[in-house]
């Protein structure tokens, strides 16, 4: 999904130096990952410049929506000024819970006409009010010379939170060179290739997403209004400790041993585990084969004991992926605490050109 503005469509997202940013609004933290597109041996590829990260206080961005502008604008800022980052041009991750990603054939036109033609493409297919949402559609093949139609991905999100946060980057001096959706993100940075079929589960704060793909072709996208913050008031609603003290416990000790705390841990994350089981169910009956092994990553996914629950609850292959997996030269990159930088990593290898 690109920024449709005239004076967006005209600016390069590689910067002067070189660079690609990409930017994630996380709900505790907003996150830039800084690369360098490079060619080796005739391929492209990127390395590490650099990460950083700014927390965000309470109810800056909620369920991926800025509610907060002046808050981001600020965290933006510093976080350019502590990580004396030179780069003005960003690519924007942007989510939803209303986030929609379908597989569609449409007819095989120049850009701008197919653009036009999206609205009337994804009435039958994206639940939004059209007139509210931003279409988008990614060819993942070559066109079909007999039918002369292409096959893609048909994506659609909420117009409003999306202009919100573009207005809240830009207040911070910088230019939005492109948006994109944030669980394709997720998918560059932590995908693997090849035909084995793999779920990514991104547990931050607030949002989960879910991401099934093929060989990089996303099949499911679902966010889910779940993630860590919900287990956390959980431990402190049921053994009365101040939020800050139940967050400590729960990077402590998780799902391990038998404590009280461990215990109402486990009960809270139940709800993700099933949501979690039931989009692998229902990939599993729409494309009549089966997820062969499931990659975690985001803020949460390193609660102790949280890998091996899953693993044995889902009867599958379950990791904690590394955010920069793909990327050359990242193990001078990564720092603990990193798990959350997935998507900002994303977001800029998917836009080096």
């Amino acid at each position: 999904m690109k920024h449709r503005t005239q004076s967006a469509n005209r600016v390069s997202v590689v910067n002067s130096d070189g660079h690609v940013i990409g930017i994630d609004l996380g709900a505790t933290a907003v996150r830039a990952a800084v690369l360098s597109p490079k060619v080796h041996s005739g391929r492209q590829s990127v390395s590490a410049h650099g990460l950083g990260s700014v927390p965000l206080p309470d109810g800056a961005v909620v369920d991926g929506a800025v509610a907060n502008p002046s808050a981001v604008t600020a965290a933006l800022k510093l976080l350019w000024t502590e990580n004396k980052f030179n780069c003005k041009r960003v690519v924007l991750g942007v989510t939803s819970q209303q986030v929609v990603v379908r597989d569609q054939k449409l007819p095989n036109l120049p850009p701008d006409q197919l653009r036009k033609t999206l609205p009337f493409q994804a009435r039958d297919v994206i639940a939004l009010p059209l007139e509210q949402a931003l279409l988008d559609f990614s060819p993942v093949g070559p066109p079909d010379t007999a039918t002369n139609t292409v096959t893609g991905l048909l994506t659609g999100i909420p117009k409003a939170p999306v202009v919100s946060a573009v207005t809240a980057v830009e207040k911070a001096g910088l230019t939005v060179a492109r948006v994109d959706l944030a669980p394709f993100g997720l998918l560059r940075a932590i995908g693997t290739s090849g035909p084995a079929i793999e779920a990514l589960i991104d547990i931050g704060a607030h949002l989960t997403t879910i991401v099934i793909h093929t060989n990089g072709i996303a099949r499911v996208v679902r966010v889910l209004p779940r993630g860590g913050a919900e287990w956390t008031m959980q431990l402190t609603e049921k053994t009365d400790i101040p939020y800050d003290e139940a967050e400590a416990t729960k990077k402590a000790i998780g799902i391990t041993g038998t404590t009280s705390a461990a215990r109402t841990l486990k009960d809270a994350i139940r709800p993700i585990v099933t949501e979690i089981r039931g989009s692998i169910h229902f990939f599993a009956a729409q494309q009549r084969t089966t997820v062969e092994r499931v990659a975690l990553t985001g803020g949460s996914a390193a609660l102790p004991g949280l890998a091996e629950y899953l693993r044995e609850q889902l009867n599958l292959e379950v990791t904690v992926a590394q955010p920069m997996r793909h990327i050359a030269d990242a193990s001078a990159q990564v720092r603990p605490g990193d798990e959350s930088t997935a998507v900002a990593v994303g977001l800029a290898m998917g836009n080096t050109r």
